[in-house]
């Protein structure tokens, strides 16, 4: 027999750890890669060592001492986010699309000459350089064994109803598990029979950005040594919404009809981190440079808000449950990690150059704080998140070449980029292939195209039983890129 009891108490009692903080929050906001203008993309982003670019102000700020003349860039730019998604022991991938359309670059260099002869020139620059986009549309569908209720079963386990966290307290207010037994209420059964095989299926939809807004400025000593430094302020917005699905496959399952669930999430917040770099011209054909990035102190804010609905029959007759969880908040910090950038580029006259960067980062240095609260449980969870990091996380190494060919007044650009996965083991490197060309159609004013496309290929899971994936979706997403940089010397 089910009971119909619902404890609005779970949802005003429930520890805010809950809502939203995850190991891939941690990656998500230490994965960037080398954004900007259309010349650094066609290049493959490995720009640090020449300069004379506005991306260089969120790699190795000592590249603006380059500049020669005042400048202003923008670059709109296209993306189109393809993903392919299959559950695990399913036949075929389900494909979704996504079109996104942002600024990656907009900015001001000034440059003047100081009094001091042995300083060739100076340059300030501020302005904006996208570093990562969030947006993504994903789909799968599918038959497995397992339901979700057998995660929100093991949760509340040992609970009474009115000591239940949000998750398995909306699926008991929703009547999705229930006790079965009148004399113990901290026993939970859902309608499922273990193993059972189930039809599921997910909507996943993201948005937002990691842009840093730059303020820079760098000295050109004896045409032989620059030098310089950014102040970089990350805004970070992100927004996922997940609309998970199952309904009956097994005859014999005569209670169970179908479940919705809706998760639904908002994170906004901003950081400082420093930069520091050098260039020097060994010659005039060779350049070596160097750069240290501070890690980011991240303020970020989660707004969250869940909603199940869910179907059975009692006695013959479908019945409708339902539960909607009041909308939360949670502030917290982040911190991310330290990085390196050593570049060395080859110039061969006006004819064009080769550049190579290498940057190394240690994934597992990323930490989260909960101290804006007391709660004992937030302080367990952040622990226990920050331990993951440790265990789950590594190192990486990411590599970028490139090259520019130059013909009168066009340019010709090539580039790839590979970026080591940031976890210990499932992923593997993303690869970025890109191509661009250029032209100077006058003295004040030049345009830029570029095109990157971009593979990945992870797992995904749609929750977690005792601490390991029950369902396991394979995922593969592939990002075009299509940038045009205008910019205008005065």
């Amino acid at each position: 027999m089910r009971y119909f009891l619902f404890s609005f108490l779970i949802l005003i009692v429930t520890p805010s750890f809950l809502s939203s903080q995850t190991l891939e929050d941690a990656v998500r906001y230490s994965q960037l890669e080398v954004g900007g203008t259309a010349r650094t993309v066609g290049i493959g982003g490995g720009i640090g060592a020449l300069g004379s670019d506005f991306s260089v102000l969120s790699t190795n700020p000592a590249g603006l001492a380059t500049f020669r003349r005042s400048e202003f860039t923008f670059t709109p730019t296209f993306v189109n986010i393809g993903d392919e998604s299959q559950l695990e022991g399913q036949n075929d991938a389900s494909k979704s699309t996504k079109v996104n359309f942002n600024f990656n670059n907009i900015g001001l260099v000034f440059t003047s000459q100081p009094r001091n002869i042995n300083w060739t020139n100076t340059a300030f620059g501020f302005g904006l350089n996208r570093l990562a986009g969030f947006p993504q549309k994903a789909y799968y569908e599918g038959t497995s064994a397992g339901s979700i209720t057998d995660r929100w079963v093991n949760m509340a386990q040992g609970k009474s109803p009115g000591n239940l966290g949000i998750e398995e307290g909306l699926a008991y207010d929703a009547e999705a598990i229930y006790n079965p037994d009148e004399n113990d209420d901290t026993f939970y059964a859902s309608d499922f029979l273990p193993g059972e095989i189930v039809w599921k299926s997910q909507n996943i939809k993201r948005k937002g950005a990691y842009n840093e807004l730059v303020f820079s400025y760098a000295g050109n000593y004896k045409e032989r040594l620059m030098i310089g430094a950014t102040v970089g302020i990350p805004i970070v917005s992100f927004e996922e919404s997940k609309t998970y699905f199952e309904s009956v496959v097994d005859p014999t399952n005569t209670v169970f009809n179908e479940l919705s669930y809706s998760e639904k999430l908002t994170t906004s917040g901003a950081g400082i981190n420093l930069k520091v770099g050098m260039i020097l011209r060994v010659n005039q054909m060779l350049r070596v440079g160097v750069a240290v990035h501070t890690p980011t102190g991240l303020g970020l804010k989660d707004n969250f808000s869940s909603t199940l609905d869910y179907s059975f029959n009692i006695g013959g007759i479908p019945t409708p449950g339902s539960a909607v969880s009041p909308d939360g908040l949670f502030e917290y910090r982040m911190r991310t990690p330290w990085r390196v950038i050593g570049s060395a580029g080859l110039v061969f006259g006006k004819s064009g150059f080769l550049t190579a960067e290498v940057e190394y980062l240690d994934y597992t240095n990323a930490k989260f704080n909960f101290n804006n609260t007391d709660d004992s449980g937030d302080k367990a969870y952040e622990q226990e998140l920050n331990q993951q990091i440790d265990d789950k996380l590594n190192a990486a190494l990411n590599i970028r070449l490139g090259g520019e060919f130059a013909l009168d007044r066009f340019r010709f650009r090539g580039g790839y980029s590979i970026m080591q996965s940031p976890y210990s083991e499932g992923f593997e490197p993303i690869g970025a292939l890109s191509v661009g060309a250029g032209a100077w159609w006058s003295e004040s004013f030049f345009m830029d195209v570029a095109y990157k496309r971009q593979l990945s290929e992870g797992q995904y899971s749609p929750y977690l039983l005792n601490g390991s994936p029950a369902q396991v979706v394979q995922q593969t997403v592939t990002r075009s890129h299509f940038l045009m940089t205008l910019g205008f010397k005065f």
